[in-house]
């Protein structure tokens, strides 16, 4: 079949590339983390999160784990994000030696959270793993001013990465659903 053809879909069977492909959504309503245990074989996943509360201010991080979920790296992760805090002035950050991916901004009890991160080469054992995130979210500072960040994150150990972890540092969920696809390449 010529090329051209096949780019095209003139001649039918032709993959949908770069379709997004449900692997699993949580609703989450308490506890701390949210576990995605099968990431199906992708080499780019896309994670979101809609209306996520927690019972206290919290920023949300994701971790990988190289075990199927028995554990979750706690090390080598690097982040690098701008964001707009209640001045409202754009600040930069980051850091070298960080405990996980940045999933997004802080969330606070009645303040919804929102937001989404593309994952890059989680199942490859021959590359570090990438995100890039963007979010925005109610600050529980004075006046609840709304909060926007986008950055990226890097694990770097490069090993197949075979599940991962959603989770807040303080508090628990009250609220809110955190859904991941795969995006189609064949």
């Amino acid at each position: 079949m010529p090329i051209g053809q096949a780019k095209f879909g003139l001649l039918g069977g032709v993959a949908d590339l770069g379709k997004l492909e449900l692997i699993e959504t949580q609703t989450v309503s308490s506890g701390t983390t949210a576990d995605f245990l099968d990431l199906g074989s992708y080499n780019v996943h896309f994670l979101t999160y809609n209306n996520l509360n927690a019972s206290a201010t919290t920023e949300l991080q994701i971790r990988v784990s190289n075990d199927g979920g028995s554990t979750f790296e706690s090390t080598n992760y690097q982040y690098a994000i701008q964001y707009m805090n209640a001045d409202p002035v754009f600040v930069e950050t980051g850091s070298a030696t960080h405990n996980a991916f940045r999933l997004g901004n802080r969330v606070a009890s009645n303040r919804a959270g929102n937001g989404y991160v593309y994952l890059y080469n989680l199942l490859d054992s021959s590359k570090y793993s990438f995100s890039t995130q963007q979010s925005a979210s109610r600050d529980a500072d004075p006046g609840a001013n709304l909060r926007t960040e986008f950055g990226s994150s890097v694990y770097t150990v490069a090993e197949t990465i075979n599940a991962i972890r959603c989770f807040i540092g303080a508090g628990a969920f009250t609220r809110g659903t955190i859904s991941l696809y795969g995006i189609a390449e064949s």
